[in-house]
């Protein structure tokens, strides 16, 4: 039971996420996934605009595998 409540939330998570990420690219203001109050602006703060946009990628990436292990 808690492996289908993980891959559910998996399933709603990852889109989240990625379209989070692209939204930041095309703007330039990148969110920080799970923390509400981080937005860092590229003109104003491109390292961590840039942390959080790796950040990003590397819970996509992170969530894809646990998602591929779970229903392989």
């Amino acid at each position: 039971m808690a492996d289908v409540a993980v891959i559910a939330i998996l399933l709603v998570g990852i889109p989240l996420i990625g379209w989070a990420t692209l939204h930041g690219l095309q703007t330039g203001t990148m969110d920080v996934a799970g923390v509400p109050y981080a937005s860092y602006s590229r003109l104003k703060s491109p390292l961590l605009f840039w942390f959080a946009t790796i950040f990003n990628i590397f819970l996509l990436i992170v969530g894809a595998a646990f998602l591929l292990n779970g229903i392989g």
